[in-house]
């Protein structure tokens, strides 16, 4: 490498690492300055809503007290209610009118005492129950969620009910929702004789929250049963672990009253600033660099220009392109690599064609090898039933036996061609499980299910036979009660012809499957030395990758073996 260009490299190098130094500070310090910036500001959102409420809930809290300890307007009629009696014959008598009037009267003038409080209620028992509006619709049902609550802590301080809604009933509020706060009245001797209600108006507490929150924020307040006492989202409840990312997000238990606070604000409101002044002071440094790095280009496009043509000539040759060829334009030490490519390029080619042929030579033979073959195992079983079947049975019924040997010897040794019609493979398969019933070592039936149009159609000759071979010995029920069962099937789909060869055995697994058709090995006692690896190979060979066999199978019930085939009705094409 010259100087020139080793200085213009170690510069480009430098200016490189600078810049991500650069970069890398400036993500860091951007980063840690608007993760500070969104926690203070999140604290500081969550202090003042839980302040604003704090001070709604003190002063709610002060008039509940004030309500509930009033001895004469409200603990003495209370009490009478619940001890005295208050209804004759089913109607009010003057004690219970007497002491519901003293109620009303006392809440009726503080109602309106404060803006956020839009009614006031007493209940002294499931019967009683006194307001100063039309907020409560089903006392009986008020009353039972009341005595829910944690009465110990009714007796001394305020506690939040959930919201109730308002649909249909006459309301001055400006929400659908009330929030009630309830506090019980509590006698003499401790004990809590009814209760006081204080309805919140809810619209009051979200134009509050609302008001100091940034659009897209989240805020929620839950009290100690769970339930949500405020939310500004419509749906009245969320998970701060469900929010995406983008959120400040906090918590805060308040103990005082035993509620928790959750707040996500959207990040972007408060760092979009910090957002834009980051991204522009990035962009400057990535122009920088840019036109520095552009003019090192420059500098050097013109010595590396003949070195990338090299290289995209590489690169095609390594994509299987043999027919790139690289014009040498200079005597230096790019063109004399440009001529030893050029020269790799031609030997490589020349090497590829002698590979290809002699391999097209070796498959031929192996092909021709393995289809001539009969394994001498097989022969010699089938002679012997022969004898054995003379013997017992005086010759007769043999002749089936004998012809269907003859007809398979005549078809392995006589192969004058490599494409035969299906109907003569059917044939060969059915000469061959005339043998195999003969043998009496396996007892299955056949059925076939062949389309008339499949017959005449043109197949490599023993694929099927193999296939068959294979359900047999390996595809039989294990189960005695079960009697085996081999179907075969031809259809044609589109521009292909289907044969599926079926058994009604135990199964295999995928793995397996896989395992046969990849690196499954012959077994000496195969019919014809071709097995089903075999198969699956000719028939890519033949006619390509999208056509061979496929497996499909359910442990327990059966095993099929799928050949896809192309429609052929004419073998010239095919003949070697």
């Amino acid at each position: 490498m010259r100087i020139r260009n080793k200085i213009l490299l170690t510069w480009m190098a430098t200016l490189l690492f600078i810049g991500i130094i650069i970069t890398g500070i400036w993500y860091h310090t951007s980063s840690r300055l608007s993760n500070t910036y969104l926690k203070n500001v999140s604290e500081s959102a969550m202090r003042d809503a839980y302040h604003a409420f704090e001070y709604l809930l003190t002063d709610t809290s002060y008039m509940t007290t004030l309500v509930a300890t009033n001895e004469t307007n409200i603990i003495q009629p209370v009490t009478r209610l619940n001890s005295e009696e208050i209804s004759r014959e089913g109607q009010w008598n003057q004690n219970y009118l007497n002491n519901r009037r003293t109620i009303m009267d006392y809440i009726k003038g503080l109602n309106g005492y404060k803006y956020y409080i839009s009614g006031i209620a007493v209940a002294a028992n499931q019967e009683c129950v006194f307001s100063t509006n039309y907020i409560i619709q089903d006392k009986k049902k008020l009353y039972d969620d009341i005595t829910k609550l944690d009465q110990e802590k009714l007796k001394y301080s305020m506690v939040m009910m959930e919201p109730l809604h308002l649909e249909g009933l006459k309301s001055t509020v400006s929400s659908d929702y009330v929030l009630p706060a309830v506090r019980g009245i509590v006698d003499d001797k401790g004990q809590i004789m009814g209760y006081v209600i204080l309805y919140f108006d809810y619209g009051v507490i979200d134009q509050m929250f609302s008001a100091n929150l940034p659009e897209g924020s989240f805020f929620q307040v839950v009290n100690e049963q769970g339930a949500v006492i405020f939310s500004n989202d419509e749906s009245k409840a969320f998970e701060l672990d469900s929010l995406v990312n983008g959120y400040a997000k906090n918590t805060y238990q308040a103990e005082s009253v035993g509620w928790t606070f959750h707040m996500a604000i959207p990040s972007e409101f408060y760092t979009a600033d910090i957002q834009r002044t980051a991204l522009m002071s990035a962009v400057i440094t990535a122009v920088i660099i840019f036109l520095a790095l552009l003019g090192s280009a420059i500098l050097i496009s013109r010595m590396t220009t003949e070195i990338s043509v090299l290289s995209s000539k590489m690169k095609r040759v390594s994509t299987g392109d043999l027919t790139v060829n690289y014009e040498v334009k200079e005597e230096d030490e790019i063109g004399q690599m440009g001529r030893t490519f050029n020269h790799m390029v031609l030997r490589i080619r020349e090497l590829m064609d002698r590979v290809t042929e002699e391999e097209r030579e070796k498959r031929r033979n192996e092909m021709a090898f393995l289809q001539a073959q009969i394994n001498p195992h097989f022969v010699s079983n089938v002679m012997n039933n022969v004898v054995w079947m003379a013997k017992i049975q005086h010759a007769d019924n043999i002749i089936p036996l004998v012809n269907s040997l003859n007809s398979l010897l005549q078809n392995v040794m006589h192969q004058d061609k490599e494409f035969i019609h299906l109907k003569n493979e059917l044939e060969y398969v059915d000469n061959y499980l005339t043998i195999m019933e003969y043998s009496g070592s396996y007892d299955f039936l056949l059925e076939k299910d062949v389309d008339e149009d499949t017959l005449p159609l043109f197949i490599p000759r023993f694929i099927l036979q193999p296939i068959v071979e294979n359900a047999i010995y390996h595809g039989m029920p294990e189960d005695l009660s079960r009697q085996g069962r081999i179907v075969i099937l031809a259809k044609i789909q589109g521009d292909y012809l289907k044969i599926a060869v079926e058994d009604n055995g135990e199964g295999i697994s995928m793995e397996k499957a896989e395992d046969i058709l990849k690196k499954g090995k012959q077994k000496n006692r195969s019919f014809n030395g071709i097995g089903v690896v075999n198969v699956n190979q000719r028939i890519r060979l033949y006619f390509g990758e999208p056509y061979g066999l496929d497996y499909e199978s359910e442990k327990g019930k059966y095993t099929r073996c799928i050949l896809t085939l192309p429609v052929i009705k004419e073998d010239t094409q095919w003949q070697k």
